[in-house]
């Protein structure tokens, strides 16, 4: 008995053992698990609704950024006497096919004049790079680059009398074969780095007077060593010494007819080891063979030349890295192209498009062609006035050549560039476009210290379109924006008493906010328009309608200029028809006969306690608009010359009747600005 209680005693030891530690076992888990539970939660909560410690105040003499948690914040606003606010809207998503909107509206309620989801602080002023920050620039192009550069030109053989290229002429699929056309070439005329070719169908003697000898000698004499020095030079991909031209009326008549274009460059002739007919396999620009020499052909060459630099420079990279680049995406390759003009006559009307409706037009657009926006007037008008602001920044102007030296492509491409997250670079670049815009039209110089030029080309411009919100008469307020657009929106209140505001948001992910104080005792003005009513038969005997025009402008001040343009997505520059009237040339009264063009005349200036009403009265003929622009505007703006002679510029636009028998446009209830 006694040699077995030992055996006993160790087996109820053992139980006791493992109950004990099965117990500590779960306990440990149950006590794990809620550890981890807990931290998750704290995690959540922390994300959803963060605690900002000891805020620092912002200066409302600089931009001030709405930091936001969620889509709907809501923000307070010291609506002192005489002062407005700019409100700037950015909608960073990337899909070129979406636009979100923005919806705003005036909180009452005392309980809520509060900020909720957001904090303000004050945005980074603008990016500029230093002289020492400057990455060093190349020492030389690559080996292959420099090898074209140094050979000699007495080898060279005579170009062939005759060439073939293929060419996309239809509105079908661009990776369809049956889509494109076989085009002969004839050699007409060559130098020694040039070849120019015409198409068969065409003879020497239908082209303009002078053509040949204008592209031969641009080339040769301005374009090719320019772009060689600046972004790069252009690779012989067919080994005959020169660069190529074809001349065809092709261009005047592409997809199947709809379209007519001056000039292109296709990135896939670049590439050898593409097959015909997505490659011709042949460093070469196509013309419409209907152009004229003078500076339009200038800037046309200059423009298609650095697409031809920009596929060169990347082929080459190709070879000297050993693997595949990307093509430059679509906005990049336009933006760089249009900086490179020498002159206006192919971006003026662009940037005047994009400066109409600056919330409409995407930056980022990987794929023109397929995004539906090919020769999008107002998003090539955008991406100009990007690159050429980043090209501003670089101390050293050395931006464009190592753009076209990056490797990458898109937004990787910027931001590498630039040093600066894109969401960051967008905003300071919307910043400078709201600055041209407070300039031109409050004489606004506390974000920038350099005055927005009047002109650009033939159109007279005034920085970004505002959109007026008058918080005292109007509780709501909503917008469409692009994607990688801006929305600048005016918030006006009452002007003779403090009226303390609180903004409700509802917004849409990516959105970016930055607010801008408009200090008091700024200059104040504005443009309103309305058609005049007249009967069926007075319209139809004129064959056009009556604008009147108001313009409020500071005391001591007069309007000095009026402009007006034809404005729509589609138009072209020729189309578009801008004309300046020099106010103090003006009749009194409309003249007795309707001419082909618009006609201004000047009716009275009247004198409040506030400011001065100018009126004038337009008389637009609409027997000779577009008729295939369903959305066609017509463009008013003013230059008003103020006692200290600043210059303001003020516009506003209005809608006009398809043809002469359609029923007047209805009146906009608020005039864009």
């Amino acid at each position: 008995m006694n040699s077995r209680f030992p055996f006993k005693t160790a087996v109820l030891l053992c139980l006791l053992v493992l109950i004990l530690g099965w117990g500590a076992l779960r306990s440990t888990i149950r006590t794990s698990g809620e550890t981890d539970l807990s931290k998750n939660e704290a995690r959540q909560v922390k994300a959803r609704k963060p605690v900002i410690v000891d805020q620092l105040p912002v200066d409302w003499e600089q931009p001030v950024e709405i930091v936001t948690f969620h889509n709907r914040p809501r923000f307070p606003l010291a609506m002192q006497k005489g002062d407005d606010y700019l409100l700037i809207v950015n909608n960073l998503q990337w899909d070129p096919g979406k636009a979100e909107k923005i919806r705003l509206s005036v909180v009452r309620d005392p309980a809520q004049q509060t900020a909720s989801g957001c904090y303000f602080q004050n945005a980074p002023m603008f990016y500029e790079k230093q002289a020492d920050q400057v990455r060093p620039a190349d020492a030389a192009p690559l080996s292959s680059e420099t090898n074209r550069e140094t050979e000699t030109q007495t080898d060279k053989p005579a170009p062939e009398d005759s060439r073939s290229f293929y060419l996309f002429v239809t509105d079908g699929d661009l990776s369809d074969k049956k889509q494109y056309t076989r085009v002969t070439g004839k050699l007409i005329k060559h130098s020694p780095r040039v070849a120019v070719y015409l198409d068969e169908q065409q003879q020497p003697t239908e082209l303009a007077a002078g053509l040949i000898d204008e592209v031969i000698h641009l080339l040769e004499e301005r374009v090719l060593d320019h772009l060689a020095q600046h972004c790069g030079s252009l690779t012989d991909v067919d080994d005959n010494g020169r660069f190529t031209v074809l001349l065809s009326p092709w261009l005047g008549k592409l997809q199947g007819g709809k379209t007519s274009i001056n000039g292109f460059v296709r990135p896939s002739d670049f590439r050898e080891k593409v097959a015909a007919p997505f490659s011709n396999h042949c460093d070469m620009l196509y013309l419409n063979s209907a152009l004229k020499p003078g500076q339009e052909l200038f800037d046309l060459l200059s423009h298609e030349v650095t697409h031809a630099v920009v596929s060169s420079i990347r082929i080459r990279q190709e070879q000297y890295l050993g693997h595949m680049l990307l093509d430059e995406e679509d906005w990049l390759n336009e933006g760089i192209a249009h900086i490179m003009e020498p002159g206006f006559t192919n971006r003026d009307y662009r940037i005047s498009e994009f400066y109409r409706q600056p919330e409409a037009y995407p930056l980022i657009v990987p794929d023109y062609y397929r995004a539906r926006l090919w020769r999008n007037h107002g998003c090539r008008g955008a991406v100009n006035l990007f690159l050429n602001w980043c090209n501003e920044l670089d101390p050293q102007q050395r931006f464009t050549w190592e753009f076209t030296h990056h490797p990458l492509t898109g937004v990787d491409k910027m931001e590498d560039l630039t040093e600066v997250p894109f969401a960051e670079l967008f905003r300071q670049w919307s910043l400078s476009l709201a600055s041209q815009s407070l300039q031109s039209r409050f004489a606004y110089a506390g974000l920038s210290e350099h005055a927005s030029p009047l002109h650009c080309g033939r159109f007279l411009l005034g920085g970004p379109a505002l959109r007026t919100w008058d918080l005292s008469g109007d509780d709501q307020y909503s917008l469409k924006i692009s994607s990688t657009a801006s929305a600048f929106i005016h918030l006006r209140a009452d002007q003779k008493r403090d009226v303390p505001t609180t903004i409700r948001v509802r917004g849409f992910p990516g959105m970016q906010l930055t607010l801008v104080r408009i200090p008091r005792s700024l200059p104040q003005t504005s443009l309103s328009t309305e058609l005049v009513t007249t009967s069926d038969s007075e319209q139809n005997a004129t064959n056009s309608v009556e604008i009147r025009l108001r313009c409020h402008h500071p005391t001591q001040s007069e309007v000095a200029l009026i402009g007006a343009e034809y404005v729509g997505p589609g138009l072209s520059r020729s189309d578009r028809r801008p004309r300046h009237f020099n106010t103090e040339d003006l009749p009194v009264t409309l003249p007795s006969t309707t001419a082909n063009q618009i006609q201004i005349s000047r009716q009275e200036t009247i004198g409040t306690e506030s400011d001065n009403v100018s009126e004038y009265r337009l008389r637009v003929p609409i027997a000779t608009l577009k008729r295939d622009n369903t959305s066609q505007s017509l463009l008013v703006k003013a230059v008003v010359r103020t006692q200290a002679g600043q210059q303001l510029v003020v516009q506003t636009e209005i809608d006009l009747p398809a043809s002469s028998d359609s029923r007047l446009a209805e009146v906009k209830t608020a005039p864009r600005q």
